[in-house]
């Protein structure tokens, strides 16, 4: 993608609420015939050892044919005793989600974990989809300090917002998608703007005024090996969800959140 380069730099103030890994694979029946018992006394052992089985339900709009198809599909997840880090497992996908993002390296280390579990346990035939999602919000509750949201979004993704902009105080609500691509990989960007309200990983917020930039980058190339799809998690980190980021904000973003050091 013909974007800016970034090296990776920490900051003081982090804006990442939500971080999520997901693996599609084709269809295990056995984990819709008994449950993942086997999986949890191993999982459990290496930090997750909250379990809760939710049951799959189709909207009430949806045709009748497939709210049967749908219903009664078991979700499994298993949750580290802070309930900050989450797998969820159904008969075709696995998800790694994550509230108390600090750095890729501590993600990577648990979603190490869970594949390697997970391929020992069920070996799939591959990886059919992996994307890696960072959802980040910029708003008081996050930066600790009040500020004009807008002044954080550039002209080329909000120009209704800058401040030569005729109705730049008329604006109440902006959302916008992306979808960027290039040879290794899609990337799916969601902007939104305004007054936000309900609980953003472990923010609740009401009626604040906030930017998200919701960014998923995934591949449909399947994927044969666990350390094939670690290592292009890594690359969605260390690519495009990073220049993405900082293509979606100012340098007034950058200076709030405080850049502690940049590192390749």
């Amino acid at each position: 993608m013909q974007l800016k380069k970034w090296k990776r730099t920490e900051y003081k103030k982090n804006t990442i609420f939500e971080v999520i890994f997901q693996a599609r694979f084709p269809s295990i029946l056995k984990l819709t015939k008994e449950i993942p018992a086997s999986f949890q006394e191993k999982i459990r052992k290496k930090g997750f050892p909250e379990t809760k089985i939710k049951k799959v339900a189709a909207p009430l709009d949806f045709p009748e044919h497939l709210r049967k198809e749908i219903l009664g599909e078991d979700e499994y997840m298993f949750f580290s005793e802070d309930g900050n880090w989450q797998i969820t497992l159904t008969k075709d996908f696995i998800a790694l989600k994550c509230t108390e993002y600090k750095n890729y390296k501590g993600f990577e280390k648990h979603l190490k974990t869970m594949l390697e579990t997970f391929w020992e346990e069920y070996e799939p035939n591959y990886f059919s989809r992996i994307g890696l999602r960072y959802r980040n919000l910029a708003n008081e509750s996050t930066l600790g300090i009040k500020e004009d949201i807008r002044n954080f979004i550039p002209t080329h993704i909000a120009p209704e917002l800058e401040t030569n902009s005729s109705i730049r105080d008329e604006v109440q609500v902006i959302e916008k998608t992306l979808q960027l691509k290039d040879d290794s990989s899609t990337v799916n960007v969601r902007y939104v703007y305004g007054d936000l309200s309900g609980k953003f990983g472990n923010f609740n917020l009401n009626e604040e005024k906030s930017y998200i930039i919701d960014t998923d980058s995934f591949t449909t190339e399947k994927i044969r090996k666990v350390n094939d799809a670690i290592a292009k998690s890594k690359s969605f980190n260390e690519g495009n969800i990073r220049n993405v980021f900082h293509w979606s904000i100012t340098d007034a973003l950058r200076k709030t959140m405080g850049s502690i050091s940049g590192k390749n």
